[in-house]
């Protein structure tokens, strides 16, 4: 078993595509799925179901790609940690965002960061809120900037950065549209646009309506805040989506407060404790944390 062939199979677990994992790679595909049917042949089993159309791990891949994650992890660490002694900074880390960050600036924390550290790439991902706590977990993310409604799952440590309100948005002519608030138990069954599953909006909205005793009628489902917007404006269903995000250039909609309790989210920083980390990661952390506490 070979670090190169470890690499190349978490390539393709990422891409799950063998001609995208070895132009990524900056390899020849046929030298990619050759060292991958030695690691499986070596193995006694199959890492990739594959088809004419499709690639996917199987229960045994899924096992490897975890722990060859955190093999390279370390490999690649020997190199930045020899780095570090010289007193230069480089490597890479790879941060989880969600898509609505409110007021939090994210690319003001980034530039800041690559000011200091010009030698450390940083790989923004977007994704769920649950999705990134898996990946940080599995050591896919160094950071992830995440509602934190609820604890983190075990081996996850978070530090609030600020809380919202979620409100109601409709479009201008709505028969709500005149309303300033309401309450849980006066929403409206829908239709509704509700977020993918898997985010925090998501099950933030579900978590009001079954609190209310609503079962609503879902007519969209996007996780692009732009088309959330632009789908409530229209008129083709209401939505709840953090006030920030009912302001600003776009469709218009009317954001109406839900409450008594006002309805808030907590949004934060994510992180897994306990890990070692390379010294790019953890400078990055470090300096996330103090960047944030300002």
């Amino acid at each position: 078993m070979e670090l190169r062939q470890l690499r190349y199979c978490v390539a393709v677990a990422d891409h799950l595509h063998f001609t995208r994992a070895a132009a990524a790679l900056h390899v020849a595909q046929p030298a990619l799925s050759q060292q991958i049917r030695r690691l499986e042949g070596e193995l006694g089993l199959d890492l990739f179901a594959r088809t004419s159309r499709s690639v996917a791990l199987t229960e045994a891949g899924e096992a490897v790609v975890a722990r060859a994650r955190r093999i390279l992890s370390e490999a690649d660490a020997i190199g930045e940690d020899v780095d570090a002694l010289r007193g230069v900074l480089r490597g890479r880390v790879v941060v989880g965002s969600m898509q609505s960050l409110g007021p939090f600036d994210l690319p003001g924390l980034l530039a800041d960061f690559h000011t200091e550290h010009s030698g450390v790439d940083v790989v923004l991902r977007e994704d769920t809120t649950q999705r990134m706590l898996a990946m940080l977990a599995g050591d896919e993310l160094d950071l992830a900037v995440a509602t934190i409604d609820e604890s983190p799952p075990d081996g996850l440590e978070s530090r609030a950065l600020y809380e919202e309100d979620l409100v109601l948005a409709v479009a201008p002519d709505h028969p709500l549209a005149g309303r300033r608030r309401i309450r849980p138990s006066s929403l409206p069954p829908g239709p509704f646009i509700f977020f993918r599953e898997g985010s925090g909006l998501r099950a933030a909205t579900e978590a009001i309506l079954e609190g209310a005793g609503i079962e609503p009628q879902v007519r969209f489902e996007t996780n692009e805040l732009s088309r959330v917007r632009a789908l409530a404006s229209r008129g083709l269903g209401v939505a709840i989506m953090p006030r920030s995000d009912t302001g600003g250039p776009g469709p218009p909609v009317v954001a109406i407060t839900i409450g008594p309790p006002t309805l808030r989210r907590s949004v934060g920083l994510v992180w897994r404790e306990g890990r070692r980390r390379a010294p790019a990661a953890e400078a990055f952390l470090a300096f996330a944390l103090a960047w944030t506490a300002r």
